[in-house]
């Protein structure tokens, strides 16, 4: 009986010992599948400016920081950017020091329309590189944008020196050159806006050099061509000038902004007819008399704008209120004008 008694509290106890080990197992399962199920949340949650942080993803985590950079470059690519924008993220968990990452974190956001989030994020990126060629240009388009000029070409000129020492470079020349011709590497809009705030801080030679190196290298550009052509138009060299904004139009003959500059071409030089005829071409008569009309008034020409100013508001099928104002303002420096002659 003893030896019976004994086995029996064995098995018992063996039978507990198995139960609780089965609830532990499946618990245990439970709380493991659980956390593989879960996505722990990117410790730089401030990135996501403001925007809802996913607590959980149907996949599982990267278990490397190039992993997270594929699935982040993968999701861009289709246009996931919420997605996209997470893994960038999971990617600085990694290595919190990839001044790359923190620039595509910066161009997501950007495209998102969460310029302060972007601003910042190119900011870190350069702490991180100081060097880094992108981070200073999208640093300066956005402070030419904002009009922080000084700051601007700061970040644009480092972003074209590296560039250019990059070109220099590849080339392995040692002839001396002001500037080597760009490549598909190259951040034309940097060169773009170097050249804008060059003209206008009235360094119209600079800013050709920059034009054309952009124009050098993409020769359908409407845009760049048009921009060449002003920075003529502003030093009065309107043959040049018109050259460069028909070529525009020959590129891309809906580019309004190429024929609107020609317009002001044949102002300056007293062709109204002329002008009138081309800036009908990107707008209605009603819109092309009162744009003629308003280049004439800042020219101090106030009774032929005044002119132009009623054609303007006759023409149109309804009631025209910029021309009513130009008409307006063009009236009463009319009257100042007289006052002042009389005095």
């Amino acid at each position: 009986m003893g030896t019976l008694l004994i086995n029996r509290i064995k098995s018992q106890a063996l039978m507990s010992f198995l139960l609780l080990c089965g609830v532990l197992s499946i618990a245990g399962c439970s709380s493991t599948q659980s956390e593989v199920g879960a996505v722990k949340p990117p410790q730089r949650q401030d990135l996501f400016g403001g925007q809802s942080v996913p607590t959980a993803s149907p996949d599982a985590p990267p278990r490397t920081e190039q992993e997270a950079l594929d699935r982040a470059a993968a999701e861009e690519r289709a246009g996931h950017l919420d997605k996209a924008l997470y893994s960038y993220i999971q990617a600085l968990d990694f290595n919190e020091s990839n001044a790359d990452t923190l620039y595509h974190i910066a161009n997501v956001q950007s495209v998102r329309g969460n310029a302060p989030i972007a601003y910042r994020a190119y900011q870190e990126a350069l702490v991180l590189n100081p060097e880094h060629m992108l981070a200073h240009a999208e640093l300066g388009v956005i402070e030419m944008e904002q009009r922080q000029y000084h700051q601007a070409r700061l970040h644009l000129e480092k972003a074209v020196g590296l560039d250019q020492h990059r070109l220099e470079a590849l080339q392995n020349s040692t002839q001396l050159k002001s500037h080597f011709p760009l490549d598909q590497d190259s951040p034309l809009r940097v060169y773009n806006a170097l050249a804008i705030l060059d003209d206008l801080e009235n360094q119209h030679e600079a800013a050709r050099d920059y034009f054309r190196l952009v124009l050098d290298f993409q020769p359908q550009s409407a845009m760049i061509a048009t921009n060449l052509g002003y920075s003529y138009y502003l030093t009065g060299e309107f043959i040049t000038a018109e050259h460069y904004l028909k070529r525009a139009i020959s590129e891309d003959p809906g580019f309004k902004r190429a024929r609107t500059n020609l317009g002001l071409i044949y102002i300056r030089q007293g062709w109204y007819a002329k002008a009138l005829s081309t800036l009908e071409q990107t707008m209605s008569p009603a819109d092309a008399l009162n744009d003629l009309g308003y280049f004439l008034m800042l020219e101090g020409q106030y009774a032929q704008a005044i002119e132009l100013f009623q054609k303007a508001i006759d023409s149109s099928p309804s009631y025209f209120e910029r021309a009513q104002k130009n008409l307006k303002n063009a009236l009463a420096e009319q009257r100042q004008e007289i006052e002042q002659a009389k005095n």
